[in-house]
């Protein structure tokens, strides 16, 4: 009877462990350094409601968010998306005027970037109530 009881702990101890990690890019500790984004390590990219923003996760799963001068149309509808940077070779960062370029026929024109840096929990939450808002409108 005791073995059952350990056992059913136990899975009970499991559960909230297994259910913390589906999240595809938990969030990593901020680093102390300004936000560095290099082109080459791009691994995958999150539109943000709104299309004024891009969340991108490098090869190091550390997470960035770029916020664009102006409304990027259709990014949520690509399935790739590149770097136009004004910085030299493959290691410099993506800065403040470089364009998120995307290959779309009807809207050909670049995403210019405000501003790059780090993606946080507080602006996950802020994107989750926004998307939320915006389903609740529809």
């Amino acid at each position: 009877m005791t073995r059952i009881i350990w056992i059913a702990a136990l899975l009970c101890a499991a559960v909230p462990a297994v259910a913390q990690t589906n999240t595809p890019y938990p969030p990593k500790p901020i680093p102390d350094t300004p936000a560095c984004l290099q082109p080459r390590n791009l691994y995958d990219f999150i539109p943000v409601t709104g299309n004024r923003s891009l969340i991108v996760i490098d090869r190091a799963r550390q997470r960035y968010r770029l916020n664009f001068n102006g409304i990027c149309q259709n990014l949520q509808y690509h399935l790739g998306v590149g770097f136009k940077t004004h910085g030299v070779g493959g290691l410099s960062c993506v800065a403040k005027g470089d364009s998120v370029i995307v290959r779309d026929v009807v809207t050909p024109a670049p995403c210019i970037i405000k501003d790059v840096q780090y993606q946080t929990a507080e602006m996950d939450k802020a994107d989750a109530e926004a998307t939320a808002k915006a389903k609740e409108g529809r």
